[in-house]
């Protein structure tokens, strides 16, 4: 019997941006050193990504001995770990064709009293309110990993989320770290972070 594979918040949040765009090429721009190279070797290693030659204006992974641009492309595979139904469509080209649902679980809930306007989905409070949003929650290492963030400055959007009307929870993992995940009903008072 195989072992499910266990992506990380910040390999979900690559996969999923990658199944969004047209060329499929994951955004690892704010990812640097050792967060880059652990996190992009698990995708290549389970084959949820490929390295693809990539042209001078699309995102880029690292340059090679020759002195090409090599961009990581979801696959199939990466695709289908997210619970995006892949289709091929244009020969090499990969379109992913996403359920309303699974779009509803990856949009950040928004309290109905929040005058805020909607983050853009590649942003950072994008990124973290998904985070937050998972069963498990998220630590603030695992915030830090995704938007290159400083502990004080994870801190800070928390409590800024908590001034936009977010209600934040807070947990002891299994592994007796403090996780946090938006409550169900945002427009409660908040925990204090």
């Amino acid at each position: 019997m195989t072992r499910a594979l266990k992506l990380t918040g910040t390999h979900t949040l690559l996969l999923s941006g990658a199944s969004q765009r047209q060329d499929g090429l994951l955004d690892v721009t704010h990812l640097k050193g050792n967060a880059l190279r652990v996190v992009t070797e698990k995708l290549l290693k389970n084959e949820l990504v490929e390295e693809v030659v990539i042209s001078f204006d699309q995102l880029f992974y690292r340059i090679d001995e020759l002195e090409n641009r090599i961009g990581l492309k979801i696959t199939s595979a990466g695709l289908k770990a997210i619970g995006v139904d892949p289709e091929m469509a244009d020969g090499d080209v990969l379109l992913a064709t996403q359920s309303e649902e699974n779009l509803q679980s990856t949009r950040p809930a928004m309290s109905e009293s929040s005058t805020d306007i909607m983050p853009r989905a590649s942003s950072k409070k994008a990124i973290v309110l998904s985070l937050l949003q998972r069963e498990e929650g998220a630590t603030i290492a695992d915030m830090m990993s995704v938007t290159g963030w400083l502990p004080h400055s994870t801190r800070a959007a928390l409590t800024g989320l908590r001034k936009q009307g977010h209600t934040l929870v807070k947990a002891k993992t299994q592994d007796g770290k403090t996780a946090y995940h938006l409550s169900e009903n945002t427009s409660s008072a908040s925990i204090a972070a």
